[in-house]
């Protein structure tokens, strides 16, 4: 929505869009926290159940052996009868306060244990501690953690459901982005070689009307040039073109063994006039290295390289130094592309953008600001089709060096995205 008359910036309208989104969570907390009550509730009932009965059947059995009990017995016939009555897995303490002897039996007591002190009989003033006579249900001890469980998941569910809208709103916003710079883009890159080529025709016009003498150099000169931006829109049309039938999947490349020397002696000769134009000083050393892959496509990568490299490539002196190599790979049965110039490089803000449609670095670093961003997009997606990768990193001379593995003739790749074919796939 950019150069809209949206009354919200972006950044207002990405936070509005969450919040919206977050507005469940206030229901989602509310729900946790009387979940997570209700689960306290009933372990705290339950357990003032069980010490109600325990303590009344406690009271009922210390008082009766108190009083049945005869004036020399100890307190281990007591603490023994205690543990036949409650059992081996309670928890039973017995202390004399006069001689401050205990009798203990089972785990240390918690705070729920009950306490009580013997009022009459042979054990007045003793004091008898029980805990853990029985167990709480299982769903008493589980409910709180069930009640935890529940609302973190469905707190969680609402975040997530947050954070999808939010990207889904921020893609949705970059995607308009996208949109108006690429209509920007072409409407900019279309419009420069029209207006050209109109003042070049309506000079020839006038020429021919009378209005204007030329010479036939000057006439040969303006014809080159209209048809030099004729070209350059072409070029344009076909990078779209082919890039729209990429992201469709509609080009199916081909499986042959590739002259890698002859279809870069080929590019350089295709250039010659922009390399000429640019002073460019370009070097090749061929190794009579071939590859599998498509021909047409490994054209498109060297010549968008190249073209690049003249571009972005001039060094301090003013000059281009452009530099196309084949190398043995690394890696078994692959071949390396390296197109390397000595230019200033790429920022290292920009080096993991350069590979994104419609990414352009500051025109002003170019000898030519043509170009929408499309070039090493296609590179990319025609390396990888053929089962091999394109990479920049830094020329160790200075500049940019970007290096294409393919695969080598020695090997076939699998023919995912490939087919033999002997006709032409990028026509």
């Amino acid at each position: 929505m950019k150069g809209s008359s949206m009354w919200l910036s972006r950044r207002q309208v990405r936070w509005l869009i969450v919040l919206l989104a977050l507005l469940p969570l206030l229901p989602a907390i509310v729900a946790m926290r009387l979940a997570i009550d209700n689960a306290l509730r009933e372990r705290d009932e339950a357990i003032a159940e069980e010490t109600r009965i325990y303590r009344d059947q406690l009271i009922y059995l210390v008082t009766r052996t108190s009083l049945n009990a005869r004036p020399e017995a100890d307190g281990a016939l007591l603490f023994s009868q205690l543990q036949r009555i409650f059992g081996e897995e309670a928890t039973v303490q017995l202390l004399d306060p006069s001689s401050e002897n205990v009798w203990a039996h089972g785990r240390t007591p918690s705070g729920d244990a009950i306490s009580m002190v013997i009022q009459e009989g042979v054990y007045t003033g003793w004091t008898v501690l029980l805990d853990r006579v029985v167990d709480l249900p299982e769903y008493i001890r589980e409910a709180k953690v069930n009640a935890w469980a529940r609302a973190s998941a469905w707190a969680c569910g609402v975040a997530l459901v947050a954070a999808l809208v939010w990207f889904a709103v921020h893609r949705g916003l970059q995607v308009d982005d996208l949109r108006s710079d690429l209509l920007t883009t072409v409407s900019h890159e279309m419009k420069t070689p029209l207006a050209s080529m109109r003042i070049l025709l309506e000079t020839l016009a006038d020429d021919q009307d009378g209005m204007i003498h030329l010479d036939d150099a000057k006439r040969r000169d303006y014809l080159d040039l209209t048809l030099q931006e004729n070209r350059r829109l072409t070029r344009l049309a076909e990078d779209f073109l082919t890039f729209a039938r990429l992201e469709r999947g509609e080009l199916k490349l081909r499986h042959v063994v590739c002259d890698l020397d002859g279809i870069i002696d080929q590019v350089l000769t295709e250039l010659a006039p922009a390399i000429e134009a640019a002073g460019a000083n370009v070097s090749h050393g061929p190794t009579d290295r071939r590859v599998w892959g498509d021909p047409e496509a490994i054209t498109s990568i060297v010549r968008n390289l190249v073209e690049n490299a003249l571009k972005y490539g001039i060094g301090a002196d003013g000059v281009s130094e452009i530099h196309l190599s084949t190398l043995p790979s690394s890696m078994p049965d692959h071949t390396l592309l390296v197109v390397a110039d000595h230019g200033p490089g790429i920022a290292p803000a920009h080096q993991r953008a350069i590979f994104r449609r419609f990414f352009r670095i500051d025109d002003r670093l170019s000898n030519s600001g043509s170009g929408v961003g499309l070039g090493l997009a296609i590179c990319r997606h025609f390396a990888k089709t053929m089962k091999g990768r394109i990479d920049w990193e830094p020329n160790p001379g200075g500049g940019s060096r970007f290096v294409v593995r393919l695969r080598s003739a020695e090997s076939r790749p699998s023919r995912t995205n490939l087919t033999e074919t002997p006709e032409p796939a990028l026509t």
